[in-house]
């Protein structure tokens, strides 16, 4: 492994960290101020302060006291600043005090931001279902998740 593909994995390390401490502010930090980001349910969050915000609520909601686990698949190097990161995530959270368990792909664009951090620029993340969309695996996440497609996050917040 190279010493850039080392700090990438050390990357999404932190992301892990963020989400099983529930922090969102240690979160967005990882992100370029203009990043997008692509949540699991097709929503975009355009820069740092949404994607914060949205992941403040989330911590704060459908996935309070949640555990991620992330692995990192594949490195792709675009060019010397500019990576694509391939991972694999595993979600414990609770609904109604029972565990329940949702896997994902994130894929992440980072750019090492002059020449000596890395920064994520987009964020797509991608639902894992066995054989393809359930059913009652999307209806259960969607019923629940308080963020849903589109909508801005000022319109969530306020119900």
């Amino acid at each position: 492994m190279t010493t850039e593909e080392r700090a990438l994995h050390k990357v999404v390390e932190k992301l892990k960290t963020a989400w099983n401490s529930g922090d969102s502010m240690a979160w967005a930090s990882l992100f370029a101020e203009d990043a997008d980001f692509i949540h699991i349910l097709g929503g975009h969050f355009n820069g740092r302060t949404e994607i914060e915000r949205g992941h403040r609520m989330i911590f704060d909601t459908i996935y309070k006291g949640s555990r991620n686990k992330f692995t990192v698949e594949k490195v792709r190097s675009v060019r010397p600043d500019v990576a694509i990161v391939f991972v694999r995530a595993h979600l414990k959270w609770y609904l109604n005090g029972a565990e329940q368990q949702i896997d994902a792909r994130p894929t992440l664009v980072v750019q090492k931001k002059d020449n000596r951090q890395w920064e994520i620029v987009a964020f797509q993340n991608t639902l894992i279902t066995p054989g393809g969309p359930t059913p009652d695996v999307v209806k259960k996440l969607t019923d629940v998740h308080p963020i849903k497609g589109n909508a801005p996050i000022e319109k969530m917040s306020k119900g």
